[in-house]
């Protein structure tokens, strides 16, 4: 039982994985829903993350809470990374902490900035119903033309 305890921590704490997708799409999707500086947020494990520049990330604690991470330079391997982790302390992350990266890199933390997950689901949404209306070659929102109906016929 030992054994298993640390194993488990460390899955934790390297949990999730990035989705590689090119970083101004990642920044512009992210950048506008994540508020002024924190100095720290609770975090007991990783549920998702994702590198969105050189050296920002933004790290998902739960599926409704995400943070807008910035890590000083350099931090080499976070582009590349499969998997990292995030120190804490009492279940703490704030600038003192680090992302770990790979085996041997700690990236300091520089800035943290809250996510507004439910104005990010509401765009994605409306990127999607756009996208759908798009595809069917209608505005979305607009109404469809009124169905014309043949006049009736008059005997003659």
């Amino acid at each position: 039982m030992r054994r298993i305890l640390p194993v488990l921590a460390a899955a934790a704490l390297f949990a999730g994985c990035a989705t590689p997708r090119p970083y101004g799409a990642a920044l512009d999707e992210y950048l506008p829903f994540a508020g002024p500086p924190i100095r720290e947020f609770h975090f007991w494990e990783l549920y998702s993350w994702e590198a969105v520049g050189p050296h920002q990330i933004v790290l998902w604690a739960t599926p409704w809470e995400a943070y807008f991470v910035t890590v000083a330079q350099p931090c080499i391997n976070l582009e590349w990374a499969h998997r990292i982790g995030v120190t804490s302390t009492a279940g703490m992350v704030s600038h003192f902490e680090s992302v770990l990266v790979g085996h041997d890199e700690r990236c300091l933390i520089i800035e943290i900035r809250a996510i507004d997950t439910k104005q990010l689901r509401a765009a994605r949404k409306q990127r999607a119903v756009e996208r759908d209306a798009a595809k069917k070659g209608t505005a979305p929102g607009a109404t469809p033309p009124p169905a014309q109906t043949a006049a009736p016929a008059t005997a003659t």
